[in-house]
């Protein structure tokens, strides 16, 4: 009994020392880690979002997703060994029939969903590693805009955007300087002091994109923002967009089932097909689907 007890304790220590000697190690990793990589946004350093230090992040690119896929529950395969990579600054068109997979496709970029297998990095963030209470920081250098506007009824415009602000604890100079800039972005100078029920659907869109842009996010992502707009209307975003594109530098990834806008204003074209990327055209046009 005697010695059954001393080899239970020298196993003990020895898996005490081997445990030590495991977290010195991982330290030691993350400590070169975090002094090579030159992160363009010091802050991620300091709250532990980062890419895996086994991920390389191709330079020039804001998005990666190497061989991602996702399913779910009910057995729908949503993607498929996806792999994509758009560069800073890209603006790029997301087409495919209903079920492709393009929702899920959003939702993996912005840190929504998880996925199966693969890499998602959207400037410089491992989106697939995150642990949840981190999202919501992530999610800072994300603008999502959507087809339904989604504005704060009882908040004026001026408000509205000055929300997505105040959230993240800016000072109230440095607030209505920048909610100024984006109504002049926007051309809704006029309109800073109206309601969302006074102003016209193309109106309340301009004013979702300029309070999804108001933090400078780097990446903005637009899930069929003209879906609810007439074709005046349509093109009215469109030209926004492609300002907000060229003036801030901002990556925009626009899913869009409109042809006549993808045919009209021709950029690089991805499209899907039962969750597997089935055309990438450079200066592409819409594609027709069976």
């Amino acid at each position: 009994m005697y010695i059954k007890e001393v080899i239970s304790k020298e196993i003990k220590g020895e898996l005490i020392v081997q445990k030590r000697r495991r977290e010195k190690r991982k330290e030691k990793k993350e400590g070169e880690y975090e002094k090579n990589v030159n992160f363009k946004d010091k802050n991620r350093v300091k709250i532990g979002i980062k890419c895996d230090i086994m991920n390389k992040v191709r330079s020039g690119d804001m998005i990666q997703l190497e061989n991602v896929s996702k399913s779910y529950k009910n057995g729908v395969h949503a993607l498929r060994d996806v792999t994509l990579y758009i560069e800073e600054g890209e603006f790029v068109y997301i087409i495919g029939p209903t079920g492709s997979g393009k929702s899920t496709l959003i939702k993996v970029l912005d840190g929504e969903e998880i996925p199966d297998q693969g890499n998602v990095i959207v400037a410089e963030t491992n989106v697939g590693k995150l642990k949840h209470k981190k999202v919501p920081i992530y999610r800072r250098n994300i603008g999502v805009v959507f087809q339904d506007f989604r504005l704060l009824p009882t908040l004026t415009i001026f408000e509205n955007i000055a929300f997505a602000l105040e959230v993240i604890g800016l000072d109230k100079v440095t607030i209505r300087r920048r909610v100024r800039e984006v109504l002049e972005l926007v051309s809704l100078s006029d309109k800073a002091k109206s309601f969302p029920n006074e102003l016209s659907g193309g109106q309340q869109q301009r004013a979702t994109i300029g309070r999804a842009i108001a933090n400078r996010p780097k990446v903005l992502i637009a899930d069929e923002p003209t879906g609810n707009l007439d074709p005046e209307m349509s093109t009215e975003i469109m030209e926004l967009l492609e300002k907000i594109n060229e003036e801030e530098n901002t990556t925009i990834v626009m899913v869009t089932h409109d042809s006549t806008l993808v045919n009209k204003y021709k950029k690089r074209t991805i499209a899907l097909e039962e969750g597997y990327v089935v055309a990438d055209i450079q200066k592409g046009g819409y594609l027709a689907h069976d």
